[in-house]
């Protein structure tokens, strides 16, 4: 494959940094490509868009009236990043969620940031993300987050910027699990070559960690959704299935006696921890809103008694809402005293 006049029009290329030199670790895929013609190129890529659609790997569009399921398009090109630009975002993203815990802590308990005058205290009054329900909350093992989806960006200096931050219902790991073994299909002596790092293992840490964070051991782990007729219902399904837990509804589960059960052909199974799948306000309509049909009634005084433990707890929303975002420095550097790592695109070019 011969590139000629390539201009990257100012913007950072994740494969060449010119026309005539190719990032090192672009080398391997690069020759691979030039030995693909643009014929088989398009092949492949028609192949992974079926292998999606064979795989069940859809999701609808919230508002079309026309029910056709979707997929997220794959480019079978990769991003390819270096060992040592990944050590740098691990380390980054490791650094925001401490600092995002802590800070989420600190706001439904004593609130010494605000007192401090680093975050005002309106920002958080504001936000609709923050429940006063939540306030005095101690969650298992003092941690409100448990699974973070940060946007990141790339800008065209080629440092990566955070673009936000998602806490309460983060969604989209299923198909980076599934697109992943798609591309080892297509391109297999590449990933051999490349000795890429291996995500296949991410259903069995997130059990690990669901299970952790239960009061009572062993514990039984269960994944709420809304049902069928939710966008990610293809990852609660992937997932629970990877994992080895039962998917289910609200209409599944009942709160006796201060424990939170499931219905099975047996009888009532309790369950100690809940990976919801639904944002806070729909947990339990006696709490929250009381229009849900997609929670359990009841759930929260469980959970306010340390009989359950929730994954995200209730409230982290509060850390991923848009005023907040612009504090993210400031809150690391409060709790942390550490520069950030990975600096919000806002800073970008100041």
């Amino acid at each position: 494959m011969i590139i000629k006049n390539y201009e990257t029009g100012g913007f950072f290329d994740e494969m060449f940094m010119d026309a005539e030199k190719i990032r090192p670790y672009y080398r391997t895929f690069k020759e691979k490509l030039d030995r693909i013609s643009p014929k088989r190129l398009k092949q492949l890529q028609m192949a992974t868009d079926k292998a999606q659609l064979l795989m069940g790997m859809t999701f609808n569009v919230y508002g079309d009236d026309q029910g056709i399921e979707r997929i997220l398009q794959l480019d079978i090109i990769p991003r390819i990043i270096s060992g040592k630009e990944w050590d740098q975002i691990e380390r980054g993203l490791q650094q925001r969620i401490e600092a995002l815990n802590l800070f989420i802590d600190d706001i439904y308990h004593d609130q010494k940031i605000c007192k401090d005058g680093v975050v005002p205290q309106e920002v958080i009054a504001s936000s609709t993300c923050y429940l006063k329900q939540c306030q005095g909350l101690n969650p298992p093992k003092d941690r409100w987050c448990h699974i973070i989806g940060t946007d990141l960006i790339r800008g065209e200096d080629g440092s990566f910027y955070v673009l936000e931050d998602n806490l309460r219902c983060p969604s989209g790991v299923s198909y980076l699990l599934e697109n992943r073994e798609i591309l080892k299909g297509t391109f297999p002596e590449v990933f051999e070559k490349l000795n890429v790092r291996p995500v296949y293992d991410y259903p069995i840490k997130l059990l690990e960690m669901l299970q952790f964070i239960s009061n009572h051991q062993p514990a039984t782990v269960a994944l709420l959704t809304p049902g069928i007729f939710n966008s990610a219902y293809f990852e609660h399904s992937y997932l629970a299935q990877q994992m080895g837990i039962e998917l289910v509804e609200g209409n599944d589960l009942v709160v006796k006696d201060d424990y939170l059960y499931m219905y099975t052909t047996n009888g009532l199974q309790r369950i100690d921890v809940l990976y919801r799948r639904i944002d806070d306000t729909f947990i339990d309509p006696l709490h929250f809103n009381p229009d849900s049909v997609l929670g359990v009634p009841g759930l929260f005084d469980v959970y306010k008694k340390g009989n359950i433990a929730l994954a995200n707890a209730p409230g982290t929303g509060v850390a991923d809402d848009k005023a907040v975002y612009a504090y993210i420095p400031k809150i690391i550097k409060y709790y942390l005293d550490q520069e950030v790592i990975i600096p919000n695109v806002k800073t970008y070019g100041t």
